[in-house]
């Protein structure tokens, strides 16, 4: 969710952080990873938005989505399973990981064992 207050203007450098170290991680080829947010900034608060993300999935269309926390996914997928760490739909897979909140209270070697589950992708 908080990825809408990025898209705001409104950074965190916690946050960033996590993003980086993740991309790191992961080893990716450049141009492999965009971020999208479920939820914008309306009247101060973040509210879901689940047409921006399906708008936004549609310029890449991408099989895989990984998902930062079980409040993002019920936006995205509100029929998915609340337990769920990888979700089905059509030709898509959503990997579920931890909010980035709860990625931010981690130690870096933490992040990268949370999402370690995505070096498996094949890009």
């Amino acid at each position: 969710m908080e990825l809408g207050l990025d898209m705001a203007g409104q950074t965190d450098p916690r946050r960033s952080g996590v993003l980086r170290n993740l991309i790191a991680h992961l080893r990716w080829p450049k141009g492999t990873t965009a971020f999208w947010p479920v939820a914008a900034l309306k009247n101060g608060t973040l509210q879901p938005d689940p047409a921006m993300f399906w708008k936004g999935w549609n310029v890449w269309q991408t099989t895989d989505i990984a998902c930062f926390g079980h409040e993002a996914l019920r936006v995205i997928q509100p029929e998915a399973d609340a337990t769920c760490s990888t979700c089905f739909m059509e030709n898509v897979t959503i990997h579920v990981l931890p909010s980035l909140s709860r990625l931010m209270t981690m130690l870096p070697h933490e992040q990268q064992m949370a999402v370690d589950s995505l070096s498996a992708l094949r890009l």
